[in-house]
């Protein structure tokens, strides 16, 4: 049996340093936090930031189960090392975690003979929604001619799926969330939420990249 290469034995070095972190958090276990880290640590999670003194003062124990490593990629640079993995969110009482997912983006860095961590950046990795089935008058009712600005986009039915794109562009299948909120597989950051005016017809849709909305105007309605 070959030995492991220094990059692969500092890898299982710092994967089993994760390891224990991730079942710290949930035992409020502040001093493995503290040991760990550099004076600088920052954690950042979904674009919020918090500085070593703040993560450590929030750590409390919650009886919840760790979550769970699946890939671990770690990749040297001197006394540098940049560390991905991605988590599988575990089962827990009162929560749905089915294709749950975080990915880690860690900076390590070794300082005398150990290795202390200086960054972790968590990004939730987003899934599809599931899709409902709607009967064909509830599709027929967003099909046509969408315009915002100059730009164009078409909606039309074929059978029981709705395709849209803009002039010239490749369609892609377009999917209910819910009746008026539509999706794309692949892109669930977005949405395509349809306005209707008092009396129940549609009038267009805003089409959401989380916080940014641009309104599309339904300008001719179209055949199925």
């Amino acid at each position: 049996m070959q030995p492991q290469s220094p990059d692969s034995e500092l890898a299982a070095k710092l994967r089993a340093k994760d390891e224990l972190l991730l079942n710290a958090v949930h035992r409020g276990d502040r001093s493995a936090w503290a040991n760990a880290t550099t004076p600088d640590f920052m954690y950042i999670e979904d674009g919020d930031i918090l500085r070593r003194e703040a993560l450590l003062n929030e750590l409390e124990e919650d009886g919840a189960a760790p979550l769970i490593i699946r890939t671990y990629d770690m990749h040297r640079q001197g006394d540098t090392a940049v560390v991905v993995h991605l988590d599988d969110v575990p089962e827990r009482p009162g929560r749905v975690t089915k294709n749950s997912h975080l990915l880690f983006t860690e900076v390590w860095q070794q300082i005398g003979t150990d290795w202390k961590l200086r960054l972790i950046d968590i990004d939730r990795l987003r899934v599809d929604p599931p899709a409902i089935t709607l009967p064909p008058a509830d599709l027929d009712q967003l099909v046509g001619t969408y315009q915002a600005g100059t730009a164009v986009y078409v909606i039309r039915r074929e059978g029981n799926r709705l395709l849209g794109g803009r002039g010239g562009a490749k369609e892609e299948e377009l999917k209910p969330e819910v009746r008026d909120v539509w999706f794309v597989s692949g892109q669930a950051r977005y949405r395509k939420i349809f306005q209707r005016d008092a009396s129940g017809q549609i009038m267009g849709f805003v089409n959401r990249d989380e916080s940014s909305d641009v309104s599309w105007t339904k300008v001719i309605p179209g055949q199925h």
